[in-house]
């Protein structure tokens, strides 16, 4: 199936599964009238909002799929497990808590090897207070799974970010330069939750997203949340380009502007600020323009000519 295929497939199954399971829990109803995360549609979930409850998420990662238990530490493979729900904690500006871990093991791991993966994930998290405090194991005759669940709550005061708000002349911005992530960074990602705390409190952003599918279809999420489109700026998208997507674009032939769109796994986050916000403060904490919300309805990139091409609905799709 095409990237433009397993979009539509995985949009059309999340849209399903919304309509069948969302706004079914009493959670809803205290969380309807807060700005707190919608279901099926944020990185989190929230449980009992209106009284400052927790919020939820949950990462299964596969041996051959997200890691490659050949080349790769099974203590690295581990901190990736734990490192991908963190970020999702730092796509809303929110302090993790607590994790659980359930994992199915591959056969034919040794138990030193089984320890070093739940080590690798727990040493991690307690980086960021978030211990693995439960879980469950299971063994079988296939590669392994690793699934992780993290719970946060957001700072006193402060809401959790959503992907639903943001609108016209509001200013994108990235949080670091991206593309070419398999080259390693995607092992070795650090979560931007201290940022991203940092940017709530100071900035109130009215949208963010963490680079897990790529930049283009992270981008298109906000947009879809938001019901508004945005246009790019091709000399700010070069700009924002990793060493590691020319090297990858050496190798393999792609631009490095596409592996940039369309990679992933770059877990920097996509923050849509108000444009009140001075670009110099913006600045000073490292944060790289991108372009401008609209009301187009797409996703466009506009040359240094003036010429403006569509970008795609396309990046890393987990259901084909």
């Amino acid at each position: 199936m095409s990237n433009a295929g397993a979009a539509k497939a995985e949009t059309e199954l999340v849209r399903r599964l919304r309509e069948e399971l969302a706004g079914c829990g009493r959670h809803r109803a205290a969380a309807a009238s807060t700005p707190w995360p919608s279901d099926f549609v944020d990185d989190m979930a929230a449980v009992d909002a209106e009284t400052g409850g927790l919020l939820w998420t949950v990462d299964m990662l596969m041996d051959g799929v997200d890691f490659d238990s050949k080349s790769h530490r099974w203590y690295d493979i581990g901190r990736k497990a734990m490192a991908v729900n963190l970020s999702d904690c730092a796509a809303m500006a929110v302090q993790p808590v607590a994790a659980l871990c359930a994992v199915a093991l591959d056969n034919k791991l040794s138990l030193d090897d089984a320890l070093a993966l739940i080590r690798g994930a727990h040493e991690f998290g307690m980086r960021f207070r978030c211990p693995i405090v439960g879980g469950d194991t299971n063994s079988w005759n296939s590669p392994t799974v690793v699934s992780i669940t993290v719970a946060a709550r957001p700072e006193p005061g402060r809401h959790p970010v959503c992907r639903d708000g943001a609108r016209l002349g509001d200013q994108v911005y990235l949080t670091g330069p991206v593309g070419g992530s398999l080259l390693g960074r995607h092992m070795t990602f650090e979560p931007r939750i201290e940022l991203a705390l940092t940017l709530n409190r100071r900035l109130s952003p009215s949208a963010m997203i963490d680079i897990s599918d790529g930049l283009a279809l992270d981008l298109w999420r906000i947009l879809e949340a938001s019901g508004c489109g945005a246009t790019l700026d091709a000399t700010r998208v070069e700009a924002a380009i990793h060493p590691d997507a020319v090297q990858m674009a050496s190798r393999d032939g792609r631009s490095p502007r596409e592996h940039a769109l369309y990679d992933g796994e770059d877990f920097e986050l996509i923050v849509v600020l108000p444009p009140r916000v001075p670009p110099e403060e913006c600045a000073a904490l490292g944060l790289l323009p991108l372009g401008q919300i609209d009301a187009s309805g797409g996703l466009v990139l506009r040359e240094a000519d003036g010429r403006c091409t569509p970008i795609e609905r396309r990046g890393w799709e987990h259901f084909r």
